[in-house]
């Protein structure tokens, strides 16, 4: 733990600009030296040259632990997840080239940084392969304690930015960001000026609002601004105005498949959010289609809006949230029944390739990725289908017999019953090459692919964050060859092939994604959400 008597040792006088959101007139009477010095050190300047001048005495520290998690599904992320499948990275040069070649909220944030001369130190980077249920016990408090210990490290610090999603949960702590948050505060006892970038699908509480003095998040999906989120993360940290935060909850859960930002109702509210930026005082507006698959405190959509101290948001945030809400009976979740999505792929002469939407068992949203039910539906149709049909499900059985030479094989949940050959067995990594997580590489850890008709089927001891034509490439299918791929996602698969969203197929199954929120087994006070009752209670509130 580090106290005051620590930083002053230290040499380095850390600099608060937090200001209590209940004490707004205190601030703007008599601004405290610690702000007043930040601000001299922010104001507005001329050039670069210029630029470096005044940073050159400043000091901002960064972090980013990524993880969505999903309350309803048996999934469980244990560090092997990071170590081995994702990223977990705890030296700052490690960082810098991890940062020079991949996209992410970090290299967004250094890229515009490292221009100003200042002293930067990027100490710790996790994400997580995929989503899943919880974290482990054991994951969570390493991650923990290994994000907190870096920060302690590198201070004192005039500035921290916390890169995180936002819907991350653990087994014993349902919030996982707001912990930590508070743990920056409490335990490292940091008072300087707190940034927080989230993912759109975060669930904001009360906790995470309470210790920042900035926000933003994504503004895509399917997400591809993972360097521009950055890039704000980095201008909120070197404005020389105090920031004020006010929140909108909306007692919505709001389908993936109906938040499109380049088309339809949510580009409508984003459009409706960018003008609210044009305004005098309002530096960022937030919006945060909640990740619905939380049976979690404080769950619902939000907005939120980032002001100058003493702007009254309120009403804009108010405003904002009823225009949203009331777009709620027009909210879509475009499902085929199977016999339409098979009649579509046996016409002749179809445009290629159709996707495969697995909305139930997205792995994206933290489903297992274990579901069997496009191969089944498939399965009777494989010698009349116009052309290659690739399939992906989580099996580690499957895979396992393929190794030994078996023929037959038993995949997936529920259980499919077929006969197939092998075509190759091996390992599954792959770097995305899409416009999602352009450059990340993923491991899936061993891999199998199987064919039977116009089937080709990859079977993998473990699920994926991303869906992106390399994962495919990299076990010699070609994506531009086929009839139709499956995803396991809602909207990432338009950014990592190029896709229109015509060309999405979505269909239901087993799974913990599924877009039937009513019938899902939802809680205490989240019973009071939409769609899951029509009429909620008092559906929109307020509070800085």
């Amino acid at each position: 733990m580090v106290d005051a008597a620590d930083l002053k040792s230290a040499g380095r006088k850390a600099v608060r600009v937090r200001v209590p959101p209940r004490a707004p007139c205190q601030v703007q009477e008599k601004k405290s030296k610690s702000l007043a010095l930040l601000n001299h050190k922010l104001s507005p300047l001329l050039s670069s040259e210029i630029e470096k001048d005044h940073f050159a005495t400043m000091k901002i520290v960064l972090a980013q632990f990524i993880f969505e998690g999903n309350s309803f599904s048996s999934g469980r992320a244990d560090i092997s997840d990071f170590r081995d499948g994702g990223i977990l990275l705890e030296r700052e040069d490690e960082i810098r080239q991890w940062s020079s070649f991949t996209e992410s909220q970090m290299s967004g944030s250094l890229e515009r940084l490292d221009r100003t001369g200042i002293e930067v130190h990027p100490v710790f980077v996790a994400i997580c392969n995929s989503p899943s249920g919880r974290l482990t016990s054991e994951c969570y408090q390493y991650i923990r304690e290994a994000l907190l210990q870096r920060l302690k490290t590198s201070l004192p610090a005039d500035i921290i930015i916390l890169h995180l999603h936002g819907a991350a949960c653990a087994e014993g702590e349902d919030d996982v960001e707001g912990a930590i948050i508070e743990a920056v505060r409490n335990e490292l006892n940091f008072s300087g000026r707190l940034i927080l970038s989230l993912d759109l699908h975060a669930n904001i509480t009360r906790k995470m609002i309470r210790h920042i003095d900035a926000l933003t998040a994504y503004r895509t999906m399917p997400h591809v601004d993972f360097v521009p989120t950055g890039m704000r993360a980095a201008e909120l940290a070197l404005s020389a105005k105090a920031f004020s935060i006010t929140v909108a909850k909306i007692s919505a859960l709001i389908p993936p498949t109906d938040t499109d930002h380049n088309t339809g109702r949510f580009h409508e509210i984003l459009d409706k959010a960018r003008h609210l930026e044009t305004l005098p005082g309002i530096t960022d507006v937030s919006l945060f289609p909640v990740q619905p698959w939380l049976d979690l405190p404080e769950l619902g959509s939000s907005i939120v809006i980032t002001a100058d101290m003493g702007i009254d948001a309120k009403n804009h945030a108010q405003t904002l949230a009823d225009k949203w809400y009331a777009q709620r009976d027009k909210w879509e979740t475009p499902l085929l029944p199977w016999k339409n999505l098979i009649d579509q792929l046996l016409k002749p002469n179809s445009p290629k390739p159709w996707f495969l939407v697995d909305t139930a068992d997205a792995t994206t949203g933290g489903a297992t990725g274990t579901s069997s039910e496009a191969l089944r539906q498939l399965l009777p149709f494989k010698d009349t289908l116009p052309g290659l049909v690739y399939l992906w499900t989580v099996d580690p059985d499957t895979v396992s017999n393929a190794k030994s030479g078996a023929r037959s094989f038993t995949t997936g949940q529920p259980s499919c019953h077929w006969e197939a050959d092998i075509l190759q067995t091996g390992k599954a990594i792959f770097s995305a090459k899409g416009s999602g997580y352009t450059g990340m590489t993923f491991d899936l850890g061993d891999s199998a692919v199987l064919s039977s008709g116009n089937i080709r089927l990859i079977a993998t001891t473990k699920p994926c964050l991303v869906a992106d034509p390399a994962f495919y490439e990299s076990h010699g299918l070609d994506p531009r060859q086929a009839l139709a791929i499956q995803v396991k996602s809602f909207k990432g698969w338009q950014a990592g092939y190029r896709a229109s969203v015509d060309r999405g197929l979505h269909f239901d199954g087993p799974g913990s994604t599924s877009l039937k929120f009513a019938n899902l087994p939802y809680t205490g006070e989240n019973r009071n959400l939409f769609p899951i009752t029509k009429k909620p209670t008092n559906p929109i509130k307020t509070w800085e």
